[in-house]
């Protein structure tokens, strides 16, 4: 039986997609989205823009957050159909609206898979490195670069074999980190006990200045977006209504405090030598917080590489499925090409829009780097919550 969505239009057949997702599921989906490159692979680098004053940035974009999530907590709860933004924007206002938000609301989640893909190369070659595995590399690009592409590969084809599939592998990566984090934030302030001067490391708290506290904000606030993920869900998770907004605000509670205590003992507890804490971060990048594990407790940097490749990888498996279901839904509205809007007969998942999405993704992942992907996904996001 085909129902009917808002906005679609009347005597065509509309194709559904099954709703097998559990509450549980999908509040791990928004979780793993958020706890991926915003807490390992953009935590040095906004700790060398803002310095200790990474925590304010940190603890006011929650509150932004918090202001955009609860319209999407409400909306969510309301509208029960793939894709998320675009259909409330093309149902609220009139047209072209809803197609622009659409569009932003694809190439931000495509911008966002380039930059999880390229934070699980980084961390995947380091661990291939650390065992001396050599790894073909695809010509002209980096092993950086090649493992991006491998595993948009690979997580493409696990949201292909279904939601239930892409949720059951969520809920494992990300209890599996946020345990691996909890116990780096544990080791921190055991390691700040028997450091009197830890406090020094606080002061000054805005070394560049308050202006830098607005540039660490713009740089991870693609880190809090993982909810906009849980109302892509909403056609294919069990009781929308009840789950959705829930799933929203659970996962907020539980990544908000966790950025925080790793921005605090990162900062706090890492021995720098003659330079500030800051910008011995600053200057690790996107491997600062492995760099600050090694010296909390031994064999500390590997089990962070490890914690980086589950963080990486579920933020990449979340936002490729929510990636596709906004091409899907555009394309079930004539919106984009109506065979990105078909599904699967078997798997009962849009295909032709996954193998779209992924395409994107891979090439954004090759032609910039890092920096660059990450700051692009802030400037899309922000668009589609303007």
């Amino acid at each position: 039986m085909s129902t009917s969505a808002p906005g679609h239009r009347p005597g065509t057949e509309e194709v559904r997609l099954s709703r097998e997702m559990s509450g549980f599921s999908v509040t791990m989906i928004g979780v793993g989205a958020m706890i991926g490159a915003g807490i390992f692979v953009l935590t040095g680098i906004a700790a060398g823009v803002a310095g200790p004053g990474l925590l304010l940035a940190f603890g006011l974009n929650g509150i932004v957050t918090l202001f955009t999530a609860m319209a999407y907590a409400e909306l969510g709860s309301c509208f029960h159909d793939a894709g998320g933004g675009y259909l409330w924007v093309k149902s609220s206002l009139p047209h072209p609206n809803g197609f622009l938000s659409g569009w932003m609301s694809w190439f931000a989640h495509a911008v966002a898979c380039s930059l999880y893909a390229l934070g699980f190369g980084a961390y995947f070659g380091h661990v291939l490195e650390g065992f001396g595995v050599h790894v073909p590399q695809i010509p002209y690009l980096s092993l950086e670069k090649t493992l991006a592409v491998a595993a948009c590969l690979v997580f493409a084809y696990i949201n292909f074999r279904g939601a239930s599939e892409t949720g059951k592998a969520g809920n494992f990566v990300t209890m599996a980190k946020v345990v691996i984090i909890l116990f780096f934030v544990g080791a921190g302030a055991w390691a700040m006990r028997g450091m009197p001067e830890w406090r020094g490391s606080f002061d000054p708290f805005l070394p560049n200045g308050i202006g830098a506290i607005f540039s660490a904000m713009g740089l991870t606030f693609i880190a809090f977006q993982g909810y906009e993920v849980i109302a892509q869900c909403s056609e294919e998770v069990v009781d929308p209504g009840r789950n959705i907004p829930r799933a929203i605000f659970l996962a907020l509670l539980i990544v908000i405090p966790i950025y925080l205590l790793v921005a605090f003992v990162s900062i706090g507890a890492i021995k720098s030598g003659t330079i500030p804490s800051w910008k011995f971060l600053g200057e690790k990048k996107e491997l600062a917080i492995v760099e600050a594990a090694r010296q909390f407790f031994p064999g500390g940097g590997v089990v962070l590489l490890i914690g980086g490749l589950l963080s990486t990888a579920s933020a990449l498996l979340a936002t490729v499925y929510s990636s596709s279901r906004v091409a899907f839904a555009m394309a079930r509205d004539h919106n984009l090409p109506a065979f990105l809007g078909k599904v699967h007969a078997l798997k009962k998942t849009p295909h032709a829009a996954i193998i779209a999405s992924a395409f994107i993704v891979i090439l954004m992942a090759v032609a910039l780097p890092i920096e660059d992907v990450a700051s692009a996904a802030d400037i899309m996001f922000l668009l589609v919550f303007l």
